[in-house]
């Protein structure tokens, strides 16, 4: 099976990082990047510009990025404007961190409430994620009032809903299916 860009070029670099044992730096600077170029949709789009020279680019790449990234990152970053890739970059962020991630054993968790949780539900629902995955649970709460009550969580390619709402969606459908 063909890999994805964004997985090549992601895997190209999570090499280097743990060649160079620099990984967890260079997580954090790729962090930065993809708020950076998120927040700046202009800026990835000049970058992206087939009228501007690759001079001109390396030298947009280090107005802005200049000493506060590594230069592995930022030759990363100018081999990937080189290559008119740099507009892949957050699939290609979002690649390296799920790597970054089964590096260190860490799971993402989605979590989604009618109600802010508080502190105690917290600890024990990462407690229990923790101890079901053998994972380090890094946990993102969402208050979501529609759910009227209940909870989801999304994690990997996984949803649990056990909310009100879900679950009243399940039995409409059910009555629906009979009816028709």
């Amino acid at each position: 099976m063909a890999e994805t860009l964004e997985k090549v070029y992601a895997s190209a670099i999570f090499e280097l990082c743990i060649e160079n044992n620099s990984l967890n730096e260079i997580f954090e600077e790729m962090t930065q990047v993809n708020s950076i170029f998120a927040d700046n949709e202009d800026y990835l789009k000049l970058l992206s510009s087939p009228l501007i020279s690759e001079d001109n680019k390396h030298k947009a790449l280090s107005d802005v990025f200049g000493e506060k990234i590594s230069d592995m990152l930022f030759d990363y970053l100018c081999v990937l404007t080189d290559k008119r890739r740099i507009g892949y970059f957050s699939g290609i962020y979002n690649e390296f961190k799920s790597m970054y991630n089964k590096e260190k054993n860490l799971l993402e968790v989605n979590v989604v409430t009618a109600h802010p949780m508080s502190d105690k539900i917290k600890e024990k629902l990462v407690a229990k994620l923790e101890q079901v995955s053998g994972k380090t649970v890094l946990l993102e709460e969402k208050v979501d009032k529609s759910l009227l009550g209940g909870i989801i969580l999304r994690y990997e390619n996984n949803e649990i809903d056990s909310s009100v709402k879900g679950k009243l969606d399940k039995l409409k459908k059910q009555i629906d299916s009979t009816i028709a």
